[in-house]
């Protein structure tokens, strides 16, 4: 239950989060930290892909312990992509925590739309 991280190119200038099915909001905040530090091991711009299609919100609500994982947002973040097809309410969950998301439907389309930005 939870979400991977990890560079999703070689050039280590987009990261990818793949939501599993159910995954919890500890996952998140832990996710988010993992990020904050990879981005900020560069200097150059990293995008974000936050795939959630096929995934499920968490229950509960998310505490002030998760919502500090969001304090730091390294200046050099990129674009935003969220892959979700039908997930709406997952994509509502996290539309308050990125504030410049672009929605995609397939990982795919991210991955093109990103390319073609950096052409």
């Amino acid at each position: 239950m939870g979400i991977a991280v990890q560079w999703d190119n070689p050039e280590q200038t987009v990261i990818l989060w793949d939501f599993e099915q159910t995954w919890s909001w500890d996952a998140f905040a832990d996710s988010a930290r993992v990020s904050s530090a990879m981005i900020a091991s560069t200097d150059r711009s990293v995008d974000v892909i936050l795939n959630v299609a096929g995934s499920r919100p968490p229950f509960g609500k998310i505490t002030a312990y998760h919502r500090s994982a969001f304090e730091y947002i390294p200046t050099n973040i990129g674009v935003l992509m969220l892959v979700c097809s039908d997930e709406i309410s997952a994509a509502q969950l996290l539309m308050p925590f990125f504030s410049n998301l672009q929605f995609v439907e397939t990982l795919e389309e991210a991955r093109e739309r990103l390319h073609l930005q950096t052409a």
